[in-house]
């Protein structure tokens, strides 16, 4: 929600001004960026999800 209201800010501004284009870059980029973080984290929460019967059947498991 935030990014939508930033980007209709930055596009109330004046268009072909150094800051608006930098502002929208960084929104891009944020938005990429936190994009990857979720996934980051999914990916690491299926990994451990996955894992967790091995995990309990090499605790049982007697050497």
């Amino acid at each position: 929600m935030i990014y939508l209201l930033n980007i209709f800010i930055d596009l109330l501004t004046p268009l072909g001004g150094v800051l608006s284009y930098c502002s929208l870059l960084r929104i891009a980029f944020d938005a990429i960026f936190g994009a990857l973080l979720f996934l980051q984290c999914l990916l690491s929460l299926h990994m451990f999800i996955f894992m967790l019967p091995w995990i309990f059947s090499l605790r049982n498991f007697s050497l």
